[in-house]
């Protein structure tokens, strides 16, 4: 009895330390304390808005539910860690902050014995370093605003996106969200479609207004929805949450609360929310190279709101294959590469499969020497390069496929018009087989399915 005891005790410890990461473990041993986020376990959230929402109800109705029944289960969970927060003595009191789209606790300095603690109870299903978020670098080569005038861009053309436009497709009537390092909203190629209600959260600042400190952002947005011949879709309207931060770094916090303004969109001080203005769909030019799958339940909770996630691949094609960034290396997504004029796959962009062996990227979009809006000031223009840019060209298709009758089409239904009628016959791909695929069988792991032709996917008939 003794002996199956002193088992049961050491299974016990052992489930308790691997919900602790080795990076947390790592930080305990050097500084005995560490910054976390503690993760509870959330599917239960979204079977309770499933149980509860009523057939028929409406886009706003559905995302509400969703969101109740997120902050009801966070608030629930995490009662029993706020317990043993409240018993800390003041000398090793913590910062904590809370999110609930994941439902995931932040807790800065938190000392060992404390982190132990936490990952015995129960409803604890990790506890992790936060992330840091890295942005695509970026060349800028700025040009004056004559260059682009009534002129369609190399990209916009080779995705046939001006053929849709004399059909009067332009992206009406769909928002798009964008989470970045901010937008230059003053500049003539996009003041006209911001949509200024509900259209902008800064978790840092707290600025009333967008603005962009970096001008990845900026270019990003000039592409996905830019006038004069820079964006794909320039009737749609769009909206921007500044996740990356220069003075704060690119912190996991602040992207999930990224996440959760997109989810339901809110004043700049995160109350008076409004759900009926999330986007459609949401770019997201930027990843890191990890193995954890920490955005899951955010991405999760999107899908389930009928909000389409595209994330750029990355610019590690240099690395070889498997090198997919996260969270585009999530099954949820659709992760996008990048090409050039000729139609050769960029040379930095990143090659899967993904960590977890899936097909990555999911389709590629030009994203080589992309001319597109600078932050410097209204009228100035700028080159960019990589999967950053790639991914803009999708999320603008995305935005012409939904507006061409298309606004209730779920995520599948998207996916599929996309990669059902890409351009496979005249791409020219490196010399690599990644993942056991021949360079010359589609769907691979160098351009996912092929590249992009929104023309196609929005006039072809449903697969």
């Amino acid at each position: 009895m003794v002996q199956y005891l002193y088992v049961a005790l050491a299974a016990a410890a052992t489930a308790v330390t691997a919900k602790i990461s080795v990076k947390v473990h790592r930080n305990l041993e050097v500084n005995k304390q560490s910054n976390v986020v503690v993760k509870f376990h959330s599917d239960e959230a979204h079977d309770t808005h499933r149980r509860r929402l009523k057939a028929g109800a409406s886009r706003t109705e559905t995302i509400e539910s969703l969101v109740d029944s997120l902050k009801e289960h966070t608030t629930t969970s995490q009662a029993a860690v706020k317990s043993l927060l409240a018993k800390q003595v003041e000398s090793t009191a913590v910062e904590v902050a809370t999110t609930w789209i994941d439902c995931s606790m932040y807790i800065d300095k938190a000392p060992a014995d404390l982190i132990k603690e936490i990952a015995a109870l129960a409803g604890v299903k990790s506890i992790d370093e936060p992330v840091v978020i890295a942005l695509d670098k970026y060349k800028i080569d700025d040009q004056p605003a004559r260059a682009v005038d009534a002129v369609n861009q190399w990209g916009i053309n080779k995705i046939q996106a001006p053929a849709l436009w004399d059909k009067g497709i332009k992206g009406d009537g769909i928002v798009v969200g964008i989470i970045d390092s901010g937008v230059r909203y003053t500049h003539e190629s996009l003041k006209s479609n911001w949509r200024s209600e509900y259209g902008w959260f800064d978790p840092y600042n707290k600025t009333e207004l967008p603005n962009d400190d970096t001008g990845h952002g900026t270019s990003v947005t000039g592409t996905i929805v830019g006038t004069q011949g820079i964006g794909v879709a320039p009737n749609a309207q769009w909206i921007a949450c500044k996740g990356l931060h220069t003075t704060a770094w690119h912190y996991q916090y602040f992207i999930v609360q990224c996440a959760q303004f997109m989810l339901c969109p809110h004043d700049k001080d995160g109350n008076n929310r409004d759900c009926s203005k999330a986007p459609h769909v949401i770019n997201n030019s930027w990843g890191w190279y990890e193995t954890n799958f920490w955005m899951e339940e955010m991405i999760a909770a999107w899908r389930e709101a009928g909000i389409i996630p595209v994330f750029a691949n990355g610019n590690d094609g240099f690395e070889g294959c498997a090198y997919s960034l996260y969270p585009a290396a999530s099954p949820q997504v659709i992760a996008v590469g990048s090409t050039d004029l000729s139609d050769s796959l960029a040379s930095d962009s990143s090659l899967g499969p993904s960590v977890r062996n899936r097909l990555k990227p999911d389709i590629s979009a030009p994203g080589f020497n992309i001319y597109s809006v600078s932050n410097d000031n209204d009228r100035s223009f700028t080159w960019q390069s990589g999967t950053s840019m790639a991914a803009p060209h999708v999320s603008g298709a995305i935005a012409l496929y939904l507006s061409a009758d298309n606004k209730d089409a779920t995520y599948d239904q998207v996916y599929a018009a996309l990669t059902n009628n890409v351009e496979t016959d005249r791409l020219y791909p490196p010399n690599k087989t990644c993942g056991g695929i021949p360079k010359t069988q589609y769907p691979n792991n160098l351009f996912g399915y092929g590249r992009l032709n929104v023309f196609k996917a929005v006039t072809a008939p449903p697969s």
